[in-house]
Order: C-alpha cells, then sequence, then structure tokens
C-alpha cells in the first residue's frame, strides 16, 4: 500500500501492488491491518482504494476495544481493567479517533496507579467509563498537548475519582496553563512546575511530562507534589483517613539504621517503584509514601516516612481488622500479621526495629556503613499518651487514628 497505488474502491479495476493484483480485502478484524491510530488519520495518503466507509464507527469501536485489551501496564495487566470508553456517548468518529490517540499514543501508567490507589479507597469503581464529556474536557488536540500528559489524563478521568463528600478530582482549566482541582475556585489553584532551588530532589528527578506541582489545597501555605499524580494520590488518601479507622505503628530511627534504607527511600526517584509497593507518592521533597496493598486486598497498607535530618519517623498504617483473641495492649505484629508482612518486604533490615523492639546500635550512624545511634531517637516516641504502651514486648508505639 503506497501513494503509488492509483484505483478507489468505486474503480472497476483492483490496483496492484508490488506486482500483485488484489481482488479484495476483507477481514472481521480489518482494523488491526494498521498498528497505531496514526496510521489510520494517514488513510487518505495511504491506500487510498480503502474508503471512509471501510471504517465506520463500530470498526473504529471495535479497534479501541482492541488497544484497549492488547496494551499493558507495568505489572502485565490489560489497560482495560483501568478505563473503558462509554459505548453510549462515545460514538461520533471523532470521539472515537480522539480516544484511540490518547489509548494508543499515551503511556497511561500513572495514571492507572492513581485510580487503582482511588479504587483501594472506596473512590471509584473499575474500570472507570469515560464519556462525551469527559473526552470534551480538552477543546482539541492542540489544547490536550498544551499540558504535561500526566495532567492532561487526570483532566480527563479526575471526575470518575468520588470522594464521597459532594467533591471529586475533577480538574478545571483556566486560560492557556492554569489548571485548578476539586473546586473551580483560585485557592483550588495547581502551580505547574514551581521552582525549585538547586540540588531539589523533584528537580534532579523532574520527568518533561511529569513534572512537579505546588498546591494549597487544604494548607495554607501548600505543598510541592514530585508529579500531579502524588498530588492526586495525597489527597486521595486526605480523604481516605476522615472516614476510616486505622492503626498506627511508629518509631523515629537514625536515618542510616539497617544498612541506610530508610535514608535510600528518601533521595531515590520519587517515582521509583520497590518490591513489594503497588505505588508510591512523595511531597516536599522530604516525605515519602509507599502503599503496599492492591485490589487483591481487603484492607489498606501503606508507609509514610519523613526526614528529620539525622532521623527519620517511619510509620505504618492500616485498615486491617485486628486478629480475634489477641489482647488491644498486644503486639502490633501479633494484631496484624499481614501488614507486618508486607511492611517487612519493603522496610528491609529496618524491619526488626519496627516491629520486632530490636534497638539501634549505641554509636553515632553515618554513609559509610558504620554502626549509630539516633541519640533521644531511638527511644520511643509519643503517640497519644493514653494509647502508649512501653510495656509492648517489641517496645515501640503503636494506636488507633
Amino acid at each position: 500500500m503506497g501513494n503509488t497505488v492509483p484505483r478507489k474502491t468505486t474503480d472497476e479495476a483492483s490496483p496492484s501492488v508490488h506486482g500483485q493484483c488484489l481482488d479484495f480485502i476483507h477481514r472481521d478484524d480489518r482494523y488491526q491491518l494498521y498498528d497505531e491510530a496514526k496510521d489510520i488519520g494517514r488513510l487518505r495518503t495511504a491506500a487510498r482504494f480503502v474508503g471512509n466507509d471501510h471504517f465506520p464507527a463500530q470498526t473504529l469501536r471495535s479497534r479501541l476495544n482492541w488497544s484497549l485489551h492488547r496494551i499493558r501496564l507495568a505489572d502485565g495487566t490489560q489497560l482495560d481493567t483501568v478505563i473503558a470508553f462509554d459505548p453510549q456517548s462515545v460514538t461520533e468518529a471523532r470521539l472515537l479517533l480522539a480516544a484511540m490517540w490518547m489509548v494508543e499514543q499515551q503511556r497511561w501508567q500513572e495514571v492507572a496507579e492513581v485510580l487503582r490507589w482511588a479504587s483501594q479507597c472506596g473512590c471509584c469503581t473499575l474500570p472507570v467509563s469515560l464519556t462525551a464529556a469527559d473526552i470534551n474536557k480538552h477543546a482539541d488536540k492542540t489544547a490536550y498537548v498544551s499540558l504535561p500528559r500526566v495532567l492532561a489524563q487526570l483532566m480527563v478521568v479526575g471526575r470518575h475519582v468520588d470522594f464521597g463528600d459532594g467533591s471529586r478530582l475533577e480538574l478545571f482549566r483556566h486560560g492557556h496553563d492554569e489548571v485548578r482541582a476539586i473546586n473551580d475556585q483560585p485557592g483550588f489553584r495547581l502551580e505547574v512546575d514551581p521552582p525549585l532551588p538547586a540540588g531539589h530532589l523533584y528537580r534532579q528527578h523532574r520527568l518533561q511530562d511529569h513534572p512537579p506541582v505546588h498546591s494549597r489545597i487544604y494548607s495554607s501555605l501548600g505543598f510541592t507534589y514530585a508529579s500531579a499524580s502524588s498530588c492526586a494520590k495525597r489527597l486521595i488518601l486526605d480523604h481516605f483517613v476522615q472516614t476510616r479507622q486505622t492503626n498506627l505503628r511508629w518509631r523515629l530511627l537514625n536515618r542510616y539504621v539497617g544498612g541506610g534504607r530508610l535514608h535510600a527511600l528518601l533521595n531515590q526517584s520519587p517515582h521509583t517503584l520497590m518490591d513489594g509497593c503497588t505505588t508510591t507518592f512523595s511531597q516536599d521533597g522530604d516525605e515519602r509514601y509507599l502503599v503496599l496493598t492492591n485490589s487483591s486486598h481487603t484492607f489498606v497498607v501503606w508507609i509514610h516516612i519523613s526526614d528529620y535530618g539525622n532521623s527519620v519517623w517511619v510509620s505504618v498504617h492500616t485498615t486491617e481488622a485486628p486478629v480475634s483473641g489477641v489482647h488491644v495492649g498486644g503486639a502490633f505484629k501479633g494484631r496484624f500479621p499481614q501488614t507486618t508482612a508486607l511492611a517487612r518486604v519493603v522496610l528491609e533490615a529496618v524491619g526488626p526495629y519496627v516491629f520486632d523492639g530490636q534497638q539501634p546500635p549505641q554509636q553515632p550512624q553515618q554513609p559509610p556503613q558504620q554502626g549509630g545511634d539516633d541519640g533521644d531517637d531511638d527511644e520511643d516516641g509519643g503517640g497519644e499518651s493514653e494509647a502508649d504502651d512501653y510495656d509492648d514486648d517489641d517496645g515501640s508505639d503503636e494506636y488507633s487514628e
């Protein structure tokens, strides 16, 4: 097929391609003749004998569904487990071609993680069904690509994340580059790609299509997030903890304890997923959240680590139901065994300090593999004073939130 083909569908004689005469082309899955949506857009200049009547809306819909099922996410699952397109409203060729372009020409991993996290937190049901109104959030392709990719995608899918209090993770656009989230008010503006000091973690690991954002939503001073998806995931968490009871286990430890695992988690790329972690988000360059559960779990677990200089706050949060028969003052690892097992995978050598009462070495710890102490920081800090259990057999603090 090429520009030299002189015939159209209505021509009486068949065209010659590479010296071979084609009598007809027929395939039930003829939409698979073209590798990408952009190929369909080239039909006017390639294989002119394939007319518009060969690609009615139903064929485009079949192609879209095929692509959604064919494209795999990082964990090997199909994209159609996360997003779909409403068959009742996405019916016009224009909308179907736009949907095909978004699916086939865009990476969806980051937004898939947002939606999966929202699903875990009860804010949406997967796959979310995108409508014509969602596609039309962008006036055209030019408007779509004028925003960083992930922010543009969140504008399409965001309203399907329902916080249950009358608000949604909906994004609104004002002018060329102003974006607001949740409420269409100035105080809900997202500052995209804010200025950062030299050496800042987010500046070192900045992604062109997924840059940092700054937001003052629910905070007068605001937070700078590693990315738009980090901001979205933190907003989901904020609403989740307001409506769910969770149990918490925490320690304040030297950053280099356990071979420097906490130091490494805080200083690696905030976009990096490690073994045992289903998604991650980060704020202000010194706080990181690691989600450990997915849709196969009946509870939600995340780890929060926060940088305090030589010390790091590490806490494990869970909605796992406590094991029956274990008294309230019992060890966290006994009351929440599944949570503990999940957290040990990510914490690695730090796990015994958090769950087993192991005490840090008594010498100052430094990066060059020397033993260390965090001074007073290795002592059990204060949770809610009435809930602290200093007689706990593993010597750390835990309480319900």
